[in-house]
């Protein structure tokens, strides 16, 4: 299943793997993910998630037996300005203990600057690792990740890293106690995913990281229709969590106090955190109001009640689903949660790296799930 190469610097091994070994199965499964002293999660689907996943790599830094850092990147390509670049979206990264001073998510702690040989030694072999697939070959592309903006340790990572912050990515929710479905709504079949792809990229013509070659494998996709023309469609992918922690009062709240009520624990059980994933979202002028109406046929009738958006913080969406849709209670009780879009560039040119930052952002659910 997968090809390997090995390499000694110093007493250190590289291992770069195509797909996924059960070790690096075992570590995903364990991993917690979030922001420390904040909201912190496991994913419950890890296998059935990384299968669907195509040019998937690993890899992996040894120290001994003792394994140092992992990271996962999915290759794909996305829109930079009217054209396709390469972009290596790193999906998975777990270093252990030589980065436990790079920072703290207490916001009065500064990052430990002391000198660390080992700490240095796996940052250069990473770097020197994020190189090749691009300088190889003499090619432009990127690499890119989203980091919650309060996770300090995660973000001075990446910057150790080469990444640097270029947007502002808000995630929204969206509940319903009781979801309704909507007659004009329907679930688009497969033989019409190329119309609803059509739609999506005119609706994202002015966006950067578009991308929409997952929507076969990924959850279903609905649409809206007016006098037989699809005027708003949107996709859904059913996600299930377990939340690890959320601190604070809104914490307590929502992890001891509100799941005992019955009608709230549809909404937000942290023992099983079930949720839809919305993407892909457009809608025709005049037509931004039939979001909400979109999410709640699909939580409906897939038997969900809550759901999560992302969007970029200047993107016309993102404003548009504030003004023109109710998102439901959780919305209200929790508002939005903000994210850095990260990048790192290879043999990119000033102009291409400063309309990569400058453009919104299209972001997909499948990155964030």
């Amino acid at each position: 299943m997968s090809s390997q190469q090995r390499k000694s610097y110093s007493d250190l091994k590289v291992t770069t793997e195509k797909g996924y070994s059960k070790s690096i199965q075992d570590l995903l499964n364990n991993t917690v993910l979030g922001t420390p002293g904040k909201l912190r999660y496991k994913h419950t689907e890890t296998e059935k998630n990384i299968e669907k996943l195509s040019n998937l790599s690993f890899i992996q830094i040894r120290k001994r037996e003792r394994v140092l850092g992992t990271a996962g990147f999915i290759e794909r390509n996305i829109t930079l300005n009217d054209t396709f670049v390469k972009a290596l979206y790193v999906r998975y990264l777990s270093v252990y203990n030589p980065f436990k001073n790079l920072g703290n998510s207490k916001t009065n702690i500064k990052p430990d600057k002391k000198p660390n040989a080992l700490r240095s030694s796996i940052e250069e072999i990473f770097n020197r690792e994020l190189e090749k697939p691009f300088k190889s070959v003499n090619q432009t592309g990127i690499y890119y990740a989203y980091v919650e903006a309060d996770n300090l340790l995660s973000f001075n990572l990446c910057k150790s890293f080469g990444f640097n912050p270029i947007r502002i990515i808000n995630t929204f929710l969206f509940s319903r106690f009781f979801p309704k479905e909507k007659k004009e709504i329907s679930v688009v079949k497969k033989e019409r995913h190329s119309a609803f792809r059509e739609s999506l990229n005119h609706f994202y013509r002015d966006h950067n990281f578009v991308f929409s070659d997952s929507l076969d494998d990924y959850g279903s996709c609905f649409e809206l229709k007016k006098n037989e023309e699809a005027i708003a469609g949107i996709r859904a992918i059913p996600v299930h969590w377990k939340i690890i922690e959320l601190p604070g009062l809104k914490g307590f709240l929502m992890l001891k106090i509100l799941p005992r009520i019955p009608l709230f624990k549809k909404l937000f059980n942290p023992e099983e955190l079930r949720f839809l994933a919305f993407d892909s979202l457009w809608y025709k002028e005049g037509n931004s109001d039939k979001i909400s109406d979109l999410m709640e046929h699909a939580c409906s009738l897939l038997d969900y009640n809550l759901g999560m958006v992302w969007q970029d913080e200047e993107s016309f969406t993102a404003e548009e689903i504030l003004s023109s849709n109710n998102l439901g209670f959780l919305h209200k009780l929790n508002g939005k949660v903000s994210a850095h879009l990260m990048t790192r560039e290879i043999n990119m040119s000033k102009e291409n790296y400063s309309a990569l930052k400058n453009k919104p952002a299209f972001v997909s659910a499948i990155d964030m799930i």
